[in-house]
């Protein structure tokens, strides 16, 4: 089985994927885990389940089964992962809720693996406080309580290894820095221009040139960018 569909991996040169991918792989049997999958934190404007995929040992059709139906919106276990730190830990079926709302047998022969019939769900942070979403399943009991703190400081020590060598933004000048965090603090391009000695004209191009840095379309972006990057 593969652990992520073969497009994925010939476009993703990206060794710390590949090395993540080996961490869960090397990691699972000693928690008598069978399927895991890591992604990126659903969010409002990127809630699908394959636009957040990291890595993952889900069948490659699984995957694409689940992006039709839409299950990775209504999982309960992402629903409450939004309300809770603490890892969620379930006996049921992956997303029964949306299975319980009639996709059941879209996914009948491929979903209702033993291997997914418990589920534990984390999500972590990494240093730049990038939230991620893990996913991990079994056909045996229940994980024990007990052994929850050693799984998840070996997940931590997955992800860190993944994010410390992801690759850095173009820094940003300590003017750019200046200017998004008084933006931040409330104040027009004018008004910055007065606080920083500068024409308005020169702060705009400096908030253009951090919204380009930063890889996001405004400045309302750029600065909640810089804010969880601990820029400013």
């Amino acid at each position: 089985m593969k652990s992520l569909p073969s497009n994925r991996i010939e476009s993703a040169v990206d060794r710390r994927l590949m090395a993540l991918d080996g961490a869960m792989h090397k990691l699972m049997p000693s928690y008598a885990l069978q399927f895991f999958m890591i992604g990126h934190f659903p969010e409002a404007d990127r809630s699908g389940l394959l636009e957040n995929l990291l890595v993952s040992n889900w069948p490659a059709d699984l995957l694409v089964r689940y992006e039709a139906t839409d299950m990775f919106r209504e999982s309960r276990i992402v629903a409450k992962l939004k309300e809770s730190i603490l890892p969620v830990c379930s006996d049921a079926l992956l997303f029964a809720r949306a299975r319980d709302a009639g996709v059941k047998s879209r996914l009948a022969g491929v979903f209702y693996d033993d291997g997914f019939a418990n589920t534990i769900g984390l999500s972590l942070h990494d240093a730049n406080r990038r939230q991620y979403l893990m996913l991990l399943s079994g056909s045996g009991l229940p994980l024990a309580e007990q052994a929850l703190p050693s799984l998840v400081f070996e997940l931590m020590k997955a992800l860190d290894g993944f994010a410390a060598g992801k690759d850095k933004k173009h820094p940003l000048s300590a003017r750019e820095l200046d200017c998004l965090r008084w933006s931040a603090a409330g104040k027009s391009s004018e008004e910055i221009a007065v606080i920083l000695d500068l024409s308005s004209h020169t702060v705009n191009s400096y908030m253009r040139s951090a919204i380009e840095k930063l890889d996001v379309v405004n400045r309302v972006q750029a600065v909640a960018t810089a804010c969880r990057l601990r820029l400013i």
